[in-house]
């Protein structure tokens, strides 16, 4: 985000590839059209963000705490082995083109009005990548977007420092995909916490490509669509369906829309006037405990999607993350790898309504060594409700400092 927290016109970037040509919507005439698996996959940032609400209550030195607060939660989170779960889903189920949301950047620096933090604690995007590279899985990022980026003063690790989230949302292709007429940008509409003096925008936004594997050529959008605010909410869901209109058929929409069965449906009832839902049957998606530890399930809604248009439709659905057999052992305890489950969608040119999808079921659990689930330092097994991401952290963080200097300058008057 520009320094100022002004939002931003949409950016595109042009992307030529040798190899991408013109085949025929979906494969070229005369053969046999070639299956193309995608998927959607958020990373989570890994805290419970509705504790930070209470420092409004607290002053601006509870402020400060929350943060703290909230980069030691991401630390418990453990990011490198939630990450190399992640990996390892791509890597048994093999999709060409992933959707990856809350692919979060955090970094600290000296407490300086002037100082942008510049000094990495979790880069989940990179260590994503290298959990990828690490077994040999071949996927490069497409392009990313960057959509909140935002820093407050707090106390880490027992000194003073500024803390700075971003957010990204990130395609990644396999290699052996070609990708061509590139775009990434931030929605017009996004929701803004203002004290009268500063305004702060939390911003969403979308990745878009034009990919063809073998034969097989479809447009994919990867996005992650606002979670506080229904109508704006809806409004982003309105700008991508116009964004969408030009992109010539077949089109895959991957992404946390933060809407769907089970939880608020304006905005997904919106896209599916358009599109067609390629993982109905999945199952339900989010969300799980904000501490991830929770030893079941507790997901009770839907809002992680495949969406298609044109002819397309879905051979194979897969759900990911869902099982407890799909948690991480790490320290003795047990984590899901993301609050999210992911959705894998095998999509074939021609079976638009021909094909009934099978729904894979979830893999068996692997015994571990660690106790299964016995107590943890973390009791945080509570359920949130669905959505709440690195943009929606900073922005209860910013509502905690606004409150709490308002009530500051009315205690100096």
């Amino acid at each position: 985000m520009r320094d100022g927290l002004t939002r931003r016109d949409a950016l595109a970037v042009g992307a030529g590839v040798v190899g991408l040509g013109t085949p025929a919507v979906g494969g070229v005439r005369g053969q046999t059209p070639v299956p193309v698996t995608v998927a959607t996959r958020n990373c989570y940032l890994g805290a419970d963000l509705f504790r930070l609400l209470v420092a409004t209550m607290e002053g601006s030195e509870a402020v400060e705490t929350a943060v703290n607060d909230l980069v030691r939660a991401v630390d418990r989170s453990h990011v490198p082995e939630r990450m190399d779960a992640i990996a390892a889903e791509i890597g048994r189920t093999g999709p060409a083109l992933v959707g990856v949301q809350e692919a979060a950047l955090i970094r600290t620096g000296e407490p300086s009005a002037d100082t942008r933090a510049t000094d990495v604690r979790h880069d989940f995007r990179e260590t994503l990548l290298s959990a990828l590279a690490a077994r040999d899985l071949p996927y490069r990022v497409v392009a990313a977007v960057e959509t909140t980026d935002f820093q407050l003063p707090a106390t880490v690790d027992g000194e003073r420092r500024i803390v700075r989230l971003t957010d990204r949302d990130l395609l990644l292709a396999r290699e052996d995909v070609t990708t061509a007429d590139v775009a990434t940008g931030r929605f017009d509409d996004a929701v803004s916490l203002s004290d009268g003096d500063r305004t702060v925008s939390l911003e969403r936004g979308y990745v878009v490509a034009d990919a063809t594997v073998d034969e097989t050529r479809l447009a994919v959008c990867n996005t992650h669509l606002e979670s506080t605010s229904a109508e704006t909410r809806l409004q982003q869901a309105t700008e991508l369906e116009t964004l969408l209109a030009d992109r010539r058929d077949p089109v895959a929409l991957v992404g946390d829309l933060n809407s769907g069965p089970g939880g608020s449906r304006g905005s997904y009832d919106r896209l599916t006037e358009t599109f067609r839902d390629a993982a109905d049957g999945a199952g339900h998606t989010c969300c799980h405990a904000a501490g991830l530890r929770n030893a079941e399930p507790s997901l009770t809604a839907r809002i992680d999607h495949v969406l298609v248009r044109g002819d397309v439709g879905a051979t194979e659905v897969t759900r990911v993350g869902a099982d407890p057999g799909d948690r991480v052992s790490v320290d003795g305890e047990r984590l899901w790898p993301s609050d999210h489950a992911g959705v894998v969608v095998t999509l074939t040119p021609g079976a638009a309504s021909t094909e009934t999808p099978t729904t894979t079921p979830p893999r068996t659990a692997t015994p571990s060594s660690t106790p299964p689930d016995g107590p943890s330092t973390d009791t945080d097994t509570s359920v949130t409700v669905p959505g709440f991401g690195a943009a929606t952290a900073v922005g209860s963080v910013v509502a905690a400092a606004l409150a709490a200097r308002r009530r500051a300058e009315s205690e100096d008057d």
